[in-house]
């Protein structure tokens, strides 16, 4: 049965046409709502973790800053001035820093929070696993902002390198921090203890850094290293930033910024699988 307009006049039909639309519209609603739930413990979250470092950052700063700093120093009394060589030694003391904040003292500080018990702490609260990694995470990135730019600025005004970044300069350092992070966060939960996760990172740090092309060009490695690097997030940690910082964004560059993409969102999953919120979980 239809009416003037050919349009079906069963009331049936239209009854269970509305009701797919409200269904519809309350699945929207709902996953509105969840995302906003989700954003709120984000948030606070976020402020717990910034409210424990308000007096122990300047240190922080000065730890992140200092030995590449002193690595950027001395390599480049042997690069003879060189703008490729010095290219190299800021955005590899870059990568550098990165992995200190990121991955080695985001694996140590969930190390020392499950020797403290914090974890006991957070399971009396209904918040997400993922959203407390990320907000952990997120801890570790702005952490390596300040020597990040510090280490920028040198080679900019005092070595004189050109540098042009650019907004996926921002896009490449975020993902590069959240890469790191991840990592951190898998030996973090991986580890026995503080102590373990302690030992654990400070053994990688150097292993990821020295072992992949982040001072040199990749074909200046050993035959051996320049395979295994291909496994190694600082690899297209450090292309990504150099190509970043040159202006020579090229398709390689993008391809280097999705397998950070899929590396964080791998490990950061993975890390909030490990998370147990209880010893005995």
């Amino acid at each position: 049965m239809s009416d003037m307009n050919g349009q079906s006049a069963d009331p049936a039909t239209s009854g269970v046409r509305a009701a797919s639309g409200i269904a519809a519209m309350c699945a929207a609603t709902s996953g509105i709502a969840r995302l906003a739930r989700l954003a709120r413990e984000y948030w606070w979250l976020l402020r717990g973790q910034l409210h424990q470092l308000r007096l122990q950052w300047f240190w922080y700063v000065v730890m992140m800053s200092f030995g590449p700093l002193v690595t950027m120093a001395f390599l480049w009394s042997f690069t003879g001035g060189s703008p490729e060589a010095l290219l190299f030694i800021i955005t590899g003391s870059i990568t550098t820093a990165l992995c200190t904040s990121a991955m080695l003292t985001l694996g140590q500080n969930i190390g020392y929070m499950k020797d403290s018990g914090s974890f006991e702490y957070y399971a009396g609260f209904p918040i997400s696993k993922p959203v407390f990694i990320l907000a952990l995470a997120t801890r570790s990135v702005i952490l390596s902002i300040p020597s990040s730019v510090i280490l920028l600025s040198t080679g900019a005004f005092i070595f004189g390198v050109p540098m042009r970044p650019s907004p996926v300069t921002i896009i490449i350092f975020i993902l590069a921090g959240y890469s790191l992070a991840g990592l951190g966060a898998l030996v973090g939960f991986f580890s026995r203890d503080g102590q373990t996760a302690g030992l654990v990172t400070q053994i990688i740090d150097p292993l990821i850094v020295f072992l992949a092309p982040v001072y040199i060009p990749v074909e200046r490695l050993p035959r051996f290293l320049q395979y295994t690097s291909r496994f190694v997030p600082t690899t297209y940690v450090a292309n990504a930033l150099r190509a970043s910082v040159a202006g020579s964004v090229t398709s390689q560059t993008w391809l280097e910024i999705g397998l950070l993409v899929v590396w964080t969102v791998l490990t950061l999953w993975a890390a909030s699988r490990k998370l147990a919120w209880r010893a005995n979980e």
